[in-house]
């Protein structure tokens, strides 16, 4: 069995990768088939989750999901929100291919996207199908649509926010007038694009997967909601949403009553909105309860600060405690290492002693096991009630005291 300081190093070796893999739709609102429908069904809805899996510009992707003639789906960004930044801001990846090789012929089946920020109302990307342009495969014809460019990235590399490497089609919340969205609808064209040429379109669009390229709100600056001491070297921290950075944590953003943290310590990315400093040695703070500090600069993909200066107390480290800011009435669960290769601790920030349990849930919705604890850790073996070990994939965790819930989302590799 792995070590927990064994995981932690794989962790950072893939810390790159899964925050990227943060960044792609986290859920199906919707679907309604057209007609030749029916490839990708069996693996639906993971298949259109997360990131894209491309398979190269000659070569059309198979792990996608056919909409059919007219069919649409609509997916949902739980835990992020873009927003309008600097250049692109969503991409949408199909599996489009050179045919022969000819940059200038490709075989696609485009769609129209349309984007929403509260999911009621959406607004449809303006598009120009310019029908003089040949051959039928010419992507220039088909501008401002979804479906036309191939796609090189496959899970996250390239970085699939990057639309002079990852291939893929790209779009712009400035476009229809927009600063935020959490809701993307793609609809295939069916034949009202097509004049003339190969059938494209015949079993509709298949999609991969959508990205969410800037996912920063301007309006809601990040702020520390609470911090605790859950061992004699560990300091949890929550924030108020979503960290959605491209980088682990640098030590100089934490103080404990202001003195630094040294090259000893560690900070582990536990999910989007938790951190756990990891001291290497028990501190020596006294009798008087310490004062967690962490200010700096966090510089978002769109330029603002993501974090204001927030000062929190928590209490004297030795075993476990509650926190002691009396303002803070939520709960919190985290689990780690996230990603996983193998067991997951859970980190809940409730009463020491109090009974509560923690449904476990793949990304279909379906419950997989079900852990009762008193304690602040518990550990999941990743297996089924059975025994049977989960599959790789996402799993929603779900906090139940009895009155409060709070949510986390991991990954399991196999």
């Amino acid at each position: 069995m792995k070590s927990f300081w064994e995981l932690f190093l794989v962790f950072m070796l893939f810390s790159s990768r899964v925050l990227c893999l943060e960044i792609g739709a986290d859920s199906v609102v919707s679907i309604n088939y057209g007609a030749n429908a029916g490839f990708g069904q069996d693996s639906f809805s993971q298949i259109v989750l997360g990131m894209p899996k491309g398979a190269g510009p000659t070569m059309g992707s198979l792990d996608v999901l056919s909409l059919g003639k007219m069919g649409d789906i609509t997916l949902f960004f739980l835990d992020e929100i873009m927003v309008d930044g600097p250049g692109y801001d969503l991409a949408v990846f199909e599996n489009p291919f050179f045919v022969g090789g000819d940059s200038n012929n490709i075989y696609l089946e485009v769609a129209f996207v349309e984007i929403s920020a509260e999911g009621s109302s959406f607004i449809p990307y303006p598009f120009e199908f310019d029908s003089t342009i040949h051959p039928v495969g010419n992507p220039a014809r088909y501008k401002g649509l979804a479906g036309v460019w191939p796609v090189n990235s496959n899970e996250g590399v390239p970085d699939p926010r990057n639309p002079d490497s990852s291939g893929g089609d790209f779009f712009d919340l400035s476009e229809v007038g927009l600063e935020n969205a959490r809701f993307v609808k793609i609809i295939d064209a069916g034949d009202s694009i097509y004049d003339g040429g190969w059938d494209k379109g015949a079993a509709g669009f298949d999609l991969d997967a959508i990205v969410a390229i800037h996912w920063t709100d301007a309006s809601n600056p990040f702020m520390v909601t609470d911090a605790k001491a859950i061992s004699d070297t560990e300091i949890i921290v929550h924030f108020s949403k979503s960290l959605a950075s491209d980088s682990i944590f640098p030590l100089e953003y934490f103080k404990l009553d202001s003195i630094s943290l040294t090259s000893g310590d560690t900070i582990l990315v536990t999910d989007s909105i938790t951190l756990i400093l990891v001291l290497h040695a028990t501190p020596s703070l006294g009798d008087t309860m310490p004062v967690l500090t962490v200010s700096q600069y966090i510089s978002s993909q769109t330029g603002e600060n993501l974090l204001n200066r927030y000062d929190k107390q928590i209490e004297k480290y030795f075993g476990i405690s509650e926190v002691c800011d009396s303002r803070i009435n939520t709960i919190r669960i985290a689990a780690y290492p996230n990603p996983s290769f193998g067991k997951v601790m859970f980190l809940a920030n409730i009463e020491q002693g109090k009974p509560y349990s923690i449904d476990i849930f793949n990304i279909t919705g379906q419950k997989v096991r079900t852990i009762y604890a008193n304690s602040n850790k518990v550990l999941w073996d990743t297996c089924y009630e059975s025994g049977r070990e989960v599959a790789t994939g996402y799993y929603i965790c779900k906090l139940n005291t009895g009155g409060k819930n709070a949510l986390c989302k991991i990954l399991l590799f196999r």
